[in-house]
């Protein structure tokens, strides 16, 4: 039977600083290492300084998982050295105490409950300061108020967290804040200065900061000192154990420090993954020697509805909760299973004071906490009502940091009931104050829900139960003088209760199937105020409660699997917001489905499908988190089939690769079709946007057609313009090449692709080539989550291709990625497959790729379908403008020589190709007559980081060169500010390639096949200074510059020729936007309107003095009225007309922007001029303009050029989109 280990007695007084105390003690070669086993910790930092020194330092103490379930472990060494280096890491934000005489600054905490939190609390207790643990749960008023009041410094932060620490920050100027550190990736060696401070006055010190919950108002502050912490912490049972509750609350922090200060290791549980049986199992089978598992009772109930679950918590030597009661009907089952279960009771502001710790194999009494002696002498039971005691703690409990009585003790506001028969033996019962804890821990406030109920006239009372259930429930007390049945009654109150559950935190929700009545005459005690006594009707009403949560007999339905797919999508639907789509394979955790939808979810299946509750686990909807998963789930339980197990991931893929490798034959149909016609997926990438701007251009291709994800084909023509205008290509299209570009909204993953039977059949009878490019760029996911939108659309486009009525099937062309083939052990990775699937590199993405490789093989060889695969390697920014997304990882890299002032010399040898240049070679090789097969799209040309790329990158970049570790260093000691320093976001991600010296491997390509049928692979040079110019160029345009940068006016010229609706258009702009407008012809001069009248055309003399009047009348108006941009119409026809308006920006920094509006119908605008009446401009003028209209050329990225033969409306709903995505201020 396990035993408390003995309390570490006390050491003798010092006046010596706590480093040196230690440092001495190990460096003195006539001090016995007895001495040091035996020395007492008197603050949290020095607790783990001498764990780092005694016996033992090389065994594990903590372990945290790298991802998953899969641990790491760290000694007591290796976590010193890794609180030093945050710690150094932290001391330019926060500075380090270096005697007890400098000021203790309060630092929180804000994050995930992971190994790098625990890390930077520690590194904050080093640096001699206090930590504020941040509930992550609660709102950001209450952040702003703990931080206030507690006069803290500094806030650290989860990246998740970004926007709330932004908007708290906001307001506290006092407070600055900065990214919690992965310790890991910083950089050994660098040490904080020696600190000379005195134990004795360290002790009393506050070592960290909880908070309540804020349930019944603003969280406040609850203060732990060294001293207290320590001794409650000397409470331990010398176990190795496992943790599931979060660090921010102190049973967490309480249970991680018992196994450090007993030498024992503790198992953390992943922070990132849901409180899952699953995952639970995984660790507590993967790791026998846990001995102790420290979690709330929601853990306890997940585990206990498997027989599994149920025989490795017997294996444990304790169990132990905490946090909340838990139900009785959970712990008994544990009990009689063999469960060593052990209750432990305690509060932040007393620390632990009584757990259920017993003989266990004679005492099965585990919900009744015992007084253990040291505690009874500061124990005071004071009745509070039928045989219900508050539990109060008296002056000089050693672990008591705060009071709430004039006498110094402390009322817990707890109600406990004692033990009949057995001595100091006491059952939790209730808390006596209005707040209800729930089985997950979470704190509701009941009382905002009774009083939404009693504002309804059909309604005398209502009381609000759930204390240690999953979620609340309530009972309704009728008006007498209602005359409504008892579900009219819940009928009336319901749309009050759903507008109270729009406003407060999921786990407050009340729900209708937890409204039930009382009769009007019910019984329960009152107040002399006449308010219900809540623990007296608890106790009153325990047995309609408990049936209340008691699962309910299951349904009967027995559905199809596409009949249960939609009853679980519409059910989920009710639950997400409006709008949100759920497709099969959706996580349905990332829509913001939360804990208490998951367990509503559950009781509906319960209540409707033909299943077994208990088959149906509490957690269900988390281990089976999408509608597929779910309905597979549902299905293998109503028809008995086994579980399966979860096969390795070669075996995955290949099954993949099986499932969807029967292909149907193509059937030839006669049939002439003029010119290509293309579809192309993946439009609004950069890959995707120059493809289909190369292809529009082409005077073979007829018709591009761009399958987008979107809710309408306004919709999809949006996106597929916006992303040929962000890759500056839409300007240079003209009309005719825009009219072949047909974007529709599509759906890959359905057999039709989405599309409506016309649109799907004007493919099949017309479709010459498909390029899909399309995929999912997340690399994070698991290959499943890649099937049934890109692999089943990849099927899906090959079948397109498969079903043309044409005398072939269409050619199919699919995108791969180099990441498919990044495990080759070769030094070539040659054109064909490889050689075994577990070449792919490990991520869903390359995995995806490499099962579509296979499909692409499969239909070739068995259809004689033209599937090629184009296998991919690193785009760059295009040879023309330089455009280069600055969020990927190498401008990254590159805008450090701004940020950091260095760049790294790395030896690698890339092998780029730009995207234009890549987009030229996917279509030379789809147009061309290239057989079936793969092809690495590759540069045949590399080049040396540091040799070639970094003198390039000199010549447009101030930066010093440094070592790949030296640069990480400096990286990590930068701007912690994301705005300023947008790198440090991927400082993590860097580190992970760079902070070693270990040689990276380089692989080849073999590109001969590629480049004997595109003549732009074969011709593609290395990286030059040219390219590296515009890049660069750009990417500074994109690069934060500072607060003070303030968007420059704009004039937006609305040009065109006579009779295209430049007035029109101008006048919409002008009243949608409220900003002024300026009529260009009127600015014209008398002798000008006169030659137009006369039908003389002006010449460039005419033309540029009104331009320059132009130019004033803009100036002026922007200075007078201070808007954002003006509106002006002006012909502009030609590009030196344009460039003399453009040097608006040099002269008074206003920046121009085009809007030309083009139509290829000269009939239609000589008849809208023939209608104006007065008008100077005669319709024989027309064609005159329209000769002189000049397309915009390749500089003129601002001009936006739109159709003017289409109804106004249309015209003007194009231009206003189009202008509130180019001006933001708008």
């Amino acid at each position: 039977m396990a035993t408390a280990v003995d309390h570490i007695p006390a050491a003798r007084p010092s006046k010596e600083p706590i480093e040196t105390a230690v440092e001495v003690s190990i460096s003195r070669t006539d001090s016995p290492q007895e001495d040091l086993e035996k020395a007492t910790p008197r603050t949290i930092d020095e607790l783990i300084r001498l764990r780092a020194h005694q016996s033992g330092h090389d065994q594990p103490i903590v372990s945290y998982p790298e991802q998953g379930t899969a641990y790491v472990d760290y000694t007591p060494r290796q976590l010193d050295e890794l609180v030093e280096r945050a710690a150094v890491h932290y001391s330019t934000l926060i500075r380090q105490r270096v005697t007890s005489d400098d000021p203790v600054q309060v630092v929180g905490i804000l994050g995930q409950s992971d190994l790098s939190y625990l890390i930077s609390f520690l590194a904050i207790s080093r640096l001699g300061h206090s930590a504020l643990l941040l509930s992550t749960r609660i709102t950001e008023e209450a952040h702003e108020s703990l931080l206030s009041s507690t006069q803290a410094t500094a806030l650290l932060y989860h990246d998740q967290f970004t926007a709330v620490a932004t908007a708290v920050v906001a307001q506290l100027p006092n407070v600055q804040a900065a990214p919690i550190c992965n310790a890991t990736s910083l950089p050994a060696g660098a040490r904080l200065q020696p600190a000379l401070l005195e134990p004795r006055r360290e002790t009393e010190h506050i070592s960290f900061i909880i908070h309540s919950s804020g349930s019944t108002g603003l969280p406040k502050p609850i203060y732990q000192t060294h001293r207290a912490s320590l001794y409650t912490y000397s409470q331990n049972f010398g176990l190795v154990g496992f943790i599931t509750l979060p660090l921010y609350h102190n049973h967490g922090i309480c249970c991680l420090f018992r196994a450090i200060h007993s030498r024992r290791n503790i198992y953390i549980y992943n922070a990132r993954l849901p409180l899952a049986s699953q995952n639970l199992l995984s660790t507590l089978q993967g790791h026998p020697e846990v001995a102790i598992l420290y979690g709330v009772p929601y853990a306890l109930k997940l585990l206990a509805e498997s027989t599994e679950g149920l025989a490795a918590l017997a294996r444990l030597d304790i169990v132990m909760f905490g946090g909340s009661a838990c139900p009785k009907p959970i712990g008994d089952k544990l009990v009689e299973n063999g469960v060593n279960l052990v209750g432990h009771y305690g509060a932040t502001e007393v620390g632990q004071l009584m757990t259920s710790f017993r003989d266990h194999q004679q005492d099965k009494q585990w919900d009744w906490l015992r007084v253990p002696p040291h505690f009874k002498p500061y124990l005071s039971m004071e009745l509070r009502g039928p045989n219900l005691y508050e539990l109060v703690v008296t002056e000089g409990w050693p672990s008591k940091v705060a009071t709430n009585r004039d006498d110094g003790s402390y009322a817990t506001k707890d109600l406990f009931e004692p033990h009949p028969t057995l001595e100091d033996a006491w059952r939790y019962y209730a808390r006596l104050d209005d707040t209800i804890v729930l089985e997950n821990g979470e704190k509701a406030n009941p009382l905002l829900v009774e009083g939404v109920l009693r504002e309804n006239p059909h309604v005398a009372e209502a009381v609000v139960f759930g204390a240690n259930k999953p979620r609340l429930g309530a009972f309704i007390v009728p008006a007498t003088t209602t005359d409504l049945e008892d579900a009219a009654i819940i009928d009336a109150v319901m749309p009050a209760i759903l507008n109270m559950n729009a406003s407060v935190p999921a786990y407050s929700h009340l729900t209708r199937d937890m409204i039930r009545t009382l009769p009007r005459d019910a019984e329960y005690r009152r107040t002399d105020k006449g308010t219900v006594i809540r623990a007296a009707f608890y106790k009153s009403y325990a047995s309609q409660i408990d049936d209340m949560y008691a699962d309910e007999q299951s349904g009967s339905l027995r559905l199809s699997r596409e009949k249960l797919l939609e009853m679980l999508r519409s059910e989920f639907l009710k639950r997400v917001p409006s709008g949100m789509a759920i497709k099969d394979d959706t996580d349905l955790f990332s829509l913001g489905v939360d804990s208490l939808q998951a367990i509503q979810v559950r009781s509906f299946i319960i209540k409707n499908l033909a299943v077994d509750a208990k088959n149906i686990g509490r957690n269900f909807v988390f281990d089976f988190p999408t509608v597929e998963q779910m309905t597979n789930e549902i299905l293998r339980l109503q028809t008995g089939q086994p579980a399966m197990e979860k096969l390795g991931v070669e075996d995955r893929m290949r099954n993949m690769i099986q499932k969807y490798s029967n292909f149907s034959q193509h059937v030839p149909v006669e049939k002439t079709i003029v010119g290509k016609h293309i579809v192309v997926t993946g439009s609004t990438g950069s890959l995707g946007a120059h493809v289909v701007a190369k292809l529009a251009s082409q005077r073979s291709v007829r018709t591009v057609y761009c399958l987008v994800r979107a809710s309408s084909i306004r919709s999809a023509e949006a996106r597929v313009r916006r992303s040929l205008q962000e890759r500056r290509l839409y300007h240079e299209l003209t009309l005719s090449q825009r009219s072949k570009i047909v974007a529709w909204p599509a759906d890959f993953g359905k057999d039709n692709l989405g599309l409506s039977v016309q649109q799907y059949d004007q493919l099949l009878s017309h479709v010459s080539h498909v390029l899909h490019l399309a995929w999912s760029v997340n690399f994070n996911k698991a290959l499943e989550s890649f099937e049934s939108d890109c692999i089943a659309g990849a099927r899906n486009l090959m079948d397109l291709c498969l079903k043309t009525k044409t005398s072939h099937p269409a050619a199919f062309n699919f995108c791969s990625s180099v990441s498919a083939t990044a495990r080759t052990p070769g030094p070539t990775v040659p054109e064909a497959l490889p050689e075994s699937l577990s070449y792919a590199q490990g991520m869903g993405y390359a995995q995806s790729k490499l099962v579509t490789e296979h499909l692409c093989y499969i239909a070739a060889s068995e259809t004689g379908l033209q599937a090629r695969v184009l296998r991919v390697g690193q785009i760059i920014g295009d040879t023309r403008h330089g455009v280069w997304n600055d969020t990927e990882a190498i401008p990254m890299i590159f805008q450090t020589a701004k940020t950091v002032g260095c760049l790294p010399t790395l030896d690698e040898s890339p092998a780029w190709l730009p995207v234009d240049q890549v987009a030229n070679a996917c279509i030379e090789i789809a147009c061309s007559g290239a057989p079936a097969g793969c092809m690495n799209i590759v540069n045949h040309e590399a080049f040396h980081w540091t040799r070639d790329l970094l003198p390039l990158l000199r010549l447009a970049l101030d930066f010093e060169e440094v070592g790949q570790r030296e640069w990480i260093r400096r990286l990590r000691a930068s701007s912690p500010n994301p705005q300023q320093n947008p790198p440090i976001k991927l400082v993590d991600f860097f580190a992970s390639k760079y902070d070693n010296d270990s040689a990276r491997k380089s692989l080849t390509h073999a590109t001969e096949l590629a480049r004997a049928y595109s003549p732009t692979l074969q011709n593609a040079g290395v990286v030059d200074e040219q390219l590296m110019r515009k890049i660069i160029v750009h990417l500074k345009t994109r690069w934060w510059t500072g607060p003070e940068v303030v968007a420059p006016p704009t004039a937006i010229i609305v040009g065109g020729p006579c009779g295209s609706g430049k007035t029109t258009v101008a006048q919409a702009l002008c009243e949608t936007f409220s900003i002024p407008f300026i009529e260009g012809d009127m600015l014209h001069s008398r002798q000008a309107r006169e030659k137009m009248r006369q039908h003389v055309p002006l010449d460039d003399i005419d033309r540029l003095s009104w331009l320059a009047h132009l130019r004033g009348a803009v100036m002026d108006r922007l200075l007078t009225t201070r808007a954002p941009a003006v509106v002006v119409t002006c012909s502009a026809l030609r590009s030196a007309y344009r460039d003399e308006l453009r040097t608006l920006e040099e002269v008074a920094g206003i920046k121009t922007l085009f809007v030309m509006l083009q139509t290829d119908r000269n009939g239609e605008l000589k008849a809208r001029m023939a209608k104006r009446e007065g008008h100077y401009m005669d319709p024989v003028m027309v064609d005159a303009q329209v000769s002189l209209l000049e397309e915009a050329k390749q500089y003129e990225v601002d001009v936006l050029s739109i159709d003017a033969a289409r109804e106004p409306r249309a015209v003007r709903d194009e231009v206003e989109g189009l202008i509130k995505e180019a001006i933001p201020l708008l």
